[in-house]
């Protein structure tokens, strides 16, 4: 079946008049901020510990995460055309080469590179028509998508061959439009179904069957039966991702509905056991790749789940420490102008004294002042542009808010 973003890149150019903002919306417990708003066209994006991966369409940047300053980037290769469609971007394990993925109109012609992060050189690795995600299991390189230019081809997790014959190997068959994959500390793999009006399922397959299947190139492929229901999905899931927590993160686009960034809950089996970390609306708000960094459950800085509506910048989706203070009135938190140049008043609803402390989105400490009171001013600007946390805490608890220096 055809590759969903085929139609997502008209959604994207539509979508250009939208840019500067983030259309999602956080669930109860979890804040959101827009993140390198200069770069409005975001694509395929990865992380490393210190640095982020960007690719716009037209270049790949090499970012730190904490001031987004450019440190590197890599053009396009020498050999390829500019319309191509930028598809994911993985960092190896060893974190010395770029994978990067790329389809066509008509996957007519659609590559998979690697990048060498040092050199910057281009190498071409494979044509795999219909390409959607890469991640790397055990000594196999695994691919999600099509592997045919044919658009009623049923969707696929694949082992990729890189020998130059491109005789890649289906492993799994979920079928429906392409979707994203995950794999987990114990290798086991992580895919939502992607269907326009068929039901949808999140499903792992255990990694003892994966292993069987890698193994004996005759074997065939795994099926939905194979695997575990997680849960139902109101939506066609767009990507997939476990945290650093073992997190199953994901999201998902339903036609004329609601988009969505969830969370697994743990619950396996019928139903929709899932909890909602945020949500958009808006007609042209389909939502792109998702990565994380850290645990999404936890409420320390540095700890977070980047994703993007199409022609929007990335949105940063962070977990807001709420206990004991949800049902209180008197304790909120707001910071403006936000963003601003570096100068913030803050108010908390109340006269008591407050604690105030910003974070970096990596959880470096960058200001601390003791005993504040409501409406007293900050000043960040020596810091770099990005997104910020804002901790405040006092007698009746603890309060965050991401906060944007421009």
């Amino acid at each position: 079946m055809t590759k969903i973003y085929f139609t997502l890149t008209t959604l994207c150019l539509l979508a250009l008049t939208v840019s500067g903002q983030t259309s999602l919306s956080p669930g109860h417990g979890y804040g959101i901020a827009t993140w390198l708003s200069e770069y409005p066209n975001s694509g395929a994006f990865s992380f490393s510990d210190t640095l982020f991966y960007l690719n716009d369409g037209d270049t790949i940047y090499m970012l730190g995460i904490e001031s987004g300053a450019v440190w590197n980037k890599y053009g396009e290769p020498e050999d390829y055309g500019s319309s191509s469609y930028a598809t994911f971007l993985t960092l190896s394990p060893d974190e010395q080469t770029l994978w990067a993925g790329y389809t066509s109109d008509g996957a007519l012609d659609d590559r998979i590179y690697s990048i060498d992060v040092e050199s910057g050189q281009w190498k071409l690795e494979a044509v795999f028509p219909g390409n959607m995600d890469l991640v790397f299991w055990k000594d196999s390189i695994l691919v999600s998508g099509l592997n045919s230019t044919s658009w009623d081809a049923p969707a696929g997790v694949f082992v990729l061959d890189t020998s130059g014959a491109n005789e890649h190997r289906r492993i799994i068959e979920p079928g429906g439009y392409s979707a994203g994959i995950a794999v987990d500390e114990q290798n086991n793999l992580y895919y939502g179904t992607s269907y326009a009006m068929d039901p949808n399922v999140l499903y792992c397959w255990d990694e003892s069957l994966l292993q069987l299947v890698v193994d004996d190139p005759v074997r065939p492929a795994l099926q939905v039966t194979h695997g575990e229901k997680l849960s139902d999905l109101p939506g066609g899931a767009y990507d997939c991702e476990v945290d650093e927590g073992g997190n199953v993160l994901f999201n998902m686009n339903l036609y004329g509905g609601i988009m969505a960034v969830c969370k697994w809950n743990g619950i396996s089996g019928d139903g929709h056991n899932i909890d909602t970390l945020a949500t958009a609306s808006g007609e042209w708000d389909w939502l792109g790749n998702l990565k994380s960094k850290g645990d999404i459950t936890r409420t320390e800085p540095g700890n977070m789940v980047v994703t993007y509506s199409f022609g929007q910048p990335l949105a940063i989706l962070t977990h807001i420490n709420t206990v004991g203070v949800e049902n209180d009135p008197g304790f909120e938190l707001s910071a403006y102008p936000n963003p601003s140049d570096g100068i913030f008043t803050i108010r908390s609803g109340n006269s008591e004294l407050m604690d105030v402390k910003i974070y970096s989105t990596r959880g470096s400490l960058v200001y601390e002042k003791k005993d504040l009171v409501s409406g007293a001013i900050i000043d960040i600007s020596n810091q770099h542009a990005g997104s910020y946390v804002l901790r405040i805490s006092n007698e009746r608890g603890d309060r965050a808010k991401m906060i944007q220096k421009l």
